[in-house]
């Protein structure tokens, strides 16, 4: 697959994984640093650091973990950056990644989440997926349609989440950022009269 058309005139794509690149580094290098970045389960300390709302989809520990996310930023960021602009790819991933952060938040308390910060852009991520394959559910990314893809990682998020609800507790946070993404995607396709592609 030639991935250097991915790498061109697509400065928002850039730009976040950038963004998740330096703060991966930044709290691996630095352990200090989960504190300023990651978001607490205990809403009063959110409260006190209500940034975390935002840093923590910027945030990951794990390079698997920050290599999936910017692997899929950059193909479906991309294909939604040439549908849309800069703007929407922006919004879409900081509205995704922002109301899935909320969403945790209920989550952890409802479960009892006693499992330390929170860390990951994968909400954020998977709204981006989301809203693409709204806009062109029938175009073909890495030999299967997008509609496909995004079904694909909403199964396994819930059955990561059934599996053991404590370890995967962004999971529900994930399924609101498809969600978002989707209703986001509707919005604009009927706004903008974006025609789906075969």
């Amino acid at each position: 697959m030639n991935f250097k058309k991915y790498f061109s005139n697509n400065s928002a794509v850039l730009i976040i994984i950038s963004i998740n690149i330096l703060v991966f580094i930044a709290i691996n290098v630095f352990p200090n640093f989960r504190d300023i970045f990651l978001l607490n389960a205990d809403p009063k300390t959110t409260l006190e650091k209500p940034w975390t709302l935002l840093t923590v989809f910027f945030s990951h520990e794990l390079p698997i973990h920050v290599l999936i996310n910017m692997f899929l930023i950059l193909i479906f960021g991309s294909e939604l950056y040439k549908e849309t602009n800069a703007k929407v790819v922006y919004f879409v991933y900081i509205l995704c990644g922002f109301i899935s952060s909320i969403s945790t938040l209920i989550y952890a308390s409802l479960i009892g989440y006693n499992g330390g910060l929170i860390v990951g852009a994968s909400a954020a991520a998977f709204g981006i997926v989301a809203a693409y394959a709204m806009l062109q559910p029938d175009v073909v990314i890495l030999k299967s349609k997008s509609k496909y893809w995004l079904i694909a990682l909403f199964i396994v998020n819930v059955i990561l989440t059934i599996k053991n609800p404590q370890v995967s507790v962004g999971g529900p946070a994930h399924a609101v950022g498809i969600l978002v993404g989707l209703l986001f995607g509707w919005i604009l396709k009927k706004k903008s009269g974006v025609k789906s592609k075969n």
